[in-house]
């Protein structure tokens, strides 16, 4: 009996084991997409802004709010997508916590949204592709912050939004936390060349899927690259 209790429970434990094993592999947030290549957009919710806000060494907020921001990337796959890579910008108009003028400028500098061995409709962001020897400014009257290329910056989280009964937009809440940060000026908060991972980016965007329908030069913010045109649009389920 002994004998047959012990075997039961190893049998138990070795399937228990193999279902941890089997979840912690299935985790990955990820988007599934309705057409081959697509167009993947995200535009600013109405009334909402994006805000990049620096706590200071003093325990301060240092703001700049833009009211609207976009993205645009392209993706081969189709479904179970767990990474996508878009350009950003910021504006115009944006401002800081006092009513200054502001601008971000990218520099070439994207997003790469990686889901895997995340939880579920969750993924982490990575700067990168940054034109050499630039990287995102976000520039003030009294303060320049620079972000140069980094990893693993947590995270963004998708929600589904039924159309009908057809999901093809999805919201898409951005809090991400711990950028690593550079203050360029005198009059800076903590003062010239202070580094920190005390940078956070908060706002929320509608994104959508669209054929791919070909490109055209653009210049934004002073960068020249080539914008994906929208066809029309298909279908964007997160997972």
């Amino acid at each position: 009996m002994i004998r047959k209790i012990r075997s039961l429970v190893l049998a138990l434990v070795a399937v228990a084991a193999l279902g941890a094993t089997l979840a912690s592999g299935a985790q990955a947030g990820a988007l599934d997409i309705g057409a081959v290549p697509a167009v993947i957009t995200g535009h600013s919710v109405q009334g909402q802004e994006h805000v990049f806000a620096l706590t200071t060494t003093a325990g301060g907020k240092f703001v700049v709010k833009c009211p609207t921001a976009s993205f645009e990337g392209t993706t081969q796959g189709q479904v179970g997508v767990a990474e996508q890579t878009v350009t950003a910008t910021y504006g115009p108009n944006c401002v800081t916590g006092g009513g200054g003028a502001a601008t971000v400028q990218m520099n070439g500098c994207k997003y790469t949204l990686t889901g895997a061995g995340q939880a579920a409709f969750t993924e982490l962001v990575d700067i990168v592709g940054c034109t050499a020897g630039k990287k995102v400014e976000i520039k003030t009257p009294i303060c320049t912050m620079t972000i140069a290329e980094q990893a693993g910056i947590p995270h963004i989280v998708f929600d589904n939004t039924n159309n009908a009964g057809v999901p093809k937009d999805v919201d898409t809440t951005v809090t991400l936390n711990g950028i690593h940060v550079v203050q360029d000026g005198a009059a800076c908060p903590d003062g010239n060349n202070h580094t920190s991972f005390n940078l956070a980016l908060t706002g929320n965007t509608t994104t959508r899927a669209f054929f791919d329908a070909g490109t055209v030069a653009v210049v934004k913010h002073n960068h020249q690259y080539l914008e994906h045109l929208c066809g029309a649009q298909v279908e964007l389920f997160a997972t």
